[in-house]
């Protein structure tokens, strides 16, 4: 029965992607905006609105063109999604980013250069009394936020800064990655930079480190 009811939780807890918004990027939908979403082999589709799923090895993105086509592609397919929109907040671009040896996952570009950050933003349901495992949207629900940045010869995104301890401490994360850069170290090492100023400190590398 345990094993059974765990199945089912696996299984119907294929969500739509959470948006949210952080470091100025607005990411909840509105009637203004259209997703342009781009393969790697360089075909485009243009939509309102898009659904990730992730449940035991299942990774797309499901969705209906304007022209009423309904597609399903896999995450590991998509190069980058192009949100338009009236508004500023409304223009961001997301692509499927590798951050670990067997993970990756959508993120937001906060940032595009010789480092450019990412923001992931992650969503998990906490229960209420009266929800039940296959109805995961009864739920109410908690978002974690976490960044990543990458260098342009690299192959996977680093963590560097979010809630979880596990990853270390912003600090340490910063000198490590940044350690080609003598100028922005000794900024770090004497807290002239700190972890509230993450996207100075990737532009600061960006425009002054060689």
């Amino acid at each position: 029965m345990e094993k059974t009811l765990l199945v089912l939780m696996i299984l119907f807890s294929m969500q739509a992607k959470a948006q949210f918004g952080v470091a100025g990027i607005d990411l909840s939908n509105n009637k203004s905006q259209v997703y342009t979403i781009t393969t790697k082999n360089s075909k485009s589709y243009t939509t309102k609105k898009y659904t990730t799923k992730t449940a035991l090895k299942i990774k797309e993105i499901t969705f209906k063109t304007l022209d009423d086509e309904k597609k399903t592609i896999a995450l590991s397919q998509i190069d980058k999604i192009v949100s338009t929109g009236k508004k500023d907040r409304h223009n961001f671009t997301e692509k499927y980013i590798k951050y670990s040896k067997s993970k990756s996952d959508l993120m937001t570009e906060v940032i595009k250069g010789k480092v450019s950050l990412y923001q992931r933003s992650q969503v998990t349901y906490k229960g209420n009394s009266g929800t039940t495992a296959i109805n995961p949207t009864a739920n109410t629900t908690n978002t974690n936020i976490t960044y990543y940045v990458i260098k342009e010869d690299q192959p996977m995104a680093k963590y560097i800064k979010g809630n979880n301890i596990a990853y270390g401490r912003f600090k340490s994360n910063a000198l490590k990655f940044f350690s080609d850069c003598e100028s922005l170290v000794e900024k770090l090492k004497k807290n002239k930079y700190k972890r509230k100023h993450l996207e100075e400190i990737v532009t600061y590398y960006n425009e002054e480190c060689d």
